[in-house]
C-alpha cells in the first residue's frame, strides 16, 4: 500500500460546473500502486478493479478474468493518484470546510436566508463532485487516453422544479375546494398562506438556484 499525495480541484459551489476560483483541497491516495481495471471495448467505460499491486510483479502473479468484450487497463497510481482514488475510493481528505451562502433573501420573519451544503470528510468529496462510472478510457486524437470524470449538476432542473410548484399549488386548491368541513378556519389559513408561499417562488427566488430553496413546513392534508 502507498499513500500519494494529490490537490482536488473544488468547484466555486456545488452543483455548479465553474472552477474560475482556483478553489483545491489537499488529499492523499492510501491504496495499492498499482490498479487494473476492465473497460467496455465499445464504449471504453471504466468497470470494476480486477487486480492491485504495489509491485508490477505482485500485480502480474493474478491472472484477473475478464468479462466478455471488455479489456484491462493498468494505472500507477503514483502518476494519477486523483483517478486512482476517484475508482477506487481509497483516499482521505480530512475536514472539507462546508458551503454557505447568504440567498439574498428574507424569510417571513425578516431572516436573511442562507444555503449551507455540507462536503463529506475524508471519503466523500469526489463523489459529490464527479457522477459515480463515468469514466471512460478511449481513442482522443489517435491516442488511447482516460476522459472523466462527468461533473456531477443537480439532479433536478429548475423546470422540473417549477412544475413541481406548480403541482403542489393545484393540490392546495382542490383542498380548500372541498365543501364536507374538515378543515376549521385556522386549518385553511394555514393551508391559505402556504399556498401564498408557493405562488410568490418563481419571483421572490428568481435569481436563487432552486436547490437552495428551504420549504417552510407545509400543512397536512386530510
Amino acid at each position: 500500500m502507498i499513500r500519494q499525495d494529490f490537490t482536488i480541484n473544488m468547484p466555486n459551489q456545488p452543483y455548479v460546473d465553474d472552477f474560475s476560483d482556483g478553489k483545491t483541497h489537499a488529499a492523499t491516495y492510501t491504496g495499492h500502486r498499482y490498479l487494473t481495471f476492465q473497460y467496455e471495448q465499445s464504449t471504453g467505460e471504466v468497470k470494476n478493479l480486477i487486480n492491485a499491486g504495489d509491485t508490477m510483479e505482485e500485480l502480474g502473479a493474478y491472472d484477473a478474468p475478464l468479462m466478455e468484450n471488455h479489456l484491462p487497463i493498468t494505472i500507477d497510481a503514483t502518476e494519477k493518484p486523483l483517478l486512482a482514488a476517484y475508482l477506487t475510493g481509497e483516499y482521505e481528505t480530512g475536514e472539507v470546510a462546508d458551503y454557505t451562502e447568504d440567498l439574498g433573501t428574507t424569510d417571513a420573519d425578516g431572516n436573511a436566508e442562507t444555503w449551507t451544503y455540507y462536503w463529506q470528510d475524508d471519503k466523500g468529496c469526489l463523489a459529490q463532485i464527479y457522477k459515480r462510472e463515468s469514466v471512460f478510457y478511449k481513442e482522443v486524437d489517435g491516442a488511447m487516453t482516460f476522459v472523466g470524470p462527468e461533473f456531477r449538476s443537480h439532479i433536478l432542473s429548475r423546470e422540473s422544479f417549477l412544475e413541481s410548484v406548480t403541482n403542489q399549488i393545484a393540490s392546495i386548491d382542490t383542498e380548500l375546494a372541498r365543501e364536507d368541513g374538515i378543515y376549521n378556519d385556522e386549518e385553511k389559513a394555514a393551508i391559505q398562506a402556504h399556498k401564498t408561499w408557493l405562488e410568490a417562488v418563481p419571483t421572490k427566488y428568481a435569481d436563487v438556484d432552486h436547490w437552495k430553496i428551504t420549504f417552510p413546513q407545509s400543512p397536512e392534508f386530510k
